[in-house]
């Protein structure tokens, strides 16, 4: 035999084996060629105008009507009214370019369209809707981020826990403690960081909302023993004794500090500055100095220290306390009972 016809064959062989691999894919070949014609088909379906239009309501509408076989009932199923259920029946209609129902006496039945889509959408309709739900309950099963100063702390965080007991949700509950500025609120609101916020301060950003929860009454106090102060502080005092103040750059509160010094109409001579009431509680029983505080801090810990309250004719302004929230939270069912209950239980914590 020719050299050359061996090397021929062997050419031969190996040409085979080459066309035979290109021909016939491995097991791993056809899997990716699988896997790039879905990849392929869902992007031609993403990319077409017409099912980035699609409004997924009008299979919810669409299943409501079929297994209820009228529109009243399918408004009364989806908890709407008639006419809205027509409407979306239309676009179903102009979408498809079928009737899809036909009036049969008091009901409607399905047309050969509408029974095909029912049978290929039912099942994974079903599987959205469970996933969706079940996605809004771990969501509640896992954490609610709260952002508030520890003094709030103290009267917010009993609320949520009582709605959760209430609600039977199994949630963490985590505080973070505010560093009383206003624009790190906004940004840990607008980023949803936080899902809740808690201070004096209002009007966060155009993404969020705020109400008032309610206000708080301030009060003089002193220690016990105060070598000068019995029940009564007076105007005179005010010249006379030093004072200790919560430190807090929000605007509402250095705005409320400032009426506070035009109701007192007087300098006064400071010895401490905190952002801690704690601090300021802990400072008023070891030293001589008045503190203006929130009157409930006062009817809460005031046993546990060495303080008194003080009787005074000076009307001091209130506190007002606000919640904040990103406004796409009020869109979840549970964030809105949520933040009903606080509102409605909040000022039992105020006295």
């Amino acid at each position: 035999m020719d050299p050359s016809d061996g090397a021929s064959t062997r050419g031969g062989v190996m040409a085979n084996v080459t066309t035979s691999a290109t021909i016939q894919p491995t097991e791993n070949n056809e899997q990716k060629s699988l896997e790039m014609a879905m990849s392929t088909k869902s992007a031609e379906r993403i990319e077409s105008p017409k099912i980035r239009k699609f409004d997924l309501n009008l299979l919810i509408v669409f299943d409501a009507v079929y297994t209820t076989g009228s529109v009243k009932n399918a408004a009364a199923l989806l908890n709407t009214s008639s006419p809205s259920i027509s409407q979306y029946l239309q676009k179903l209609k102009d979408y498809f370019g079928d009737p899809l129902f036909l009036r049969d006496g008091q009901k409607l039945s399905p047309t050969t369209i509408a029974t095909k889509l029912h049978r290929k959408i039912k099942d994974n309709l079903d599987d959205l809707i469970s996933n969706i739900e079940d996605f809004e309950k771990d969501e509640y099963n896992q954490q609610l981020v709260v952002q508030c100063p520890i003094y709030l702390s103290i009267k917010i965080i009993p609320i949520i826990s009582e709605f959760f007991q209430r609600e039977n949700i199994s949630c963490e509950i985590v505080h973070r403690v505010s560093d009383n500025m206003v624009d790190g609120f906004s940004d840990s609101l607008s980023l949803r960081q936080v899902d809740l916020v808690f201070g004096v301060s209002k009007n966060l950003g155009l993404s969020t909302k705020s109400f008032l929860l309610g206000s708080e009454k301030l009060s003089f106090i002193c220690r016990k023993d105060h070598p000068r102060l019995a029940e009564f502080f007076s105007d005179e005092n005010v010249q006379t004794e030093t004072f200790c103040y919560i430190h807090t750059d929000e605007l509402p509160a250095v705005i409320t500090r400032q009426r506070v010094e035009n109701t007192i109409q007087a300098a006064r001579v400071f010895s401490l500055n905190s952002p801690s009431f704690m601090s300021i509680l802990s400072h008023v029983e070891s030293s001589n100095s008045v503190a203006i505080v929130p009157q409930w801090l006062f009817n809460k810990f005031g046993s546990a220290f060495n303080i008194k309250l003080l009787k005074t004719d000076i009307e001091l302004p209130p506190v007002d306390i606000a919640m904040s929230y990103n406004k796409m939270n009020l869109n979840k069912k549970m964030n809105h009972a949520l933040f009903e209950y606080l509102s409605e239980n909040f000022p039992r914590y105020m006295n």
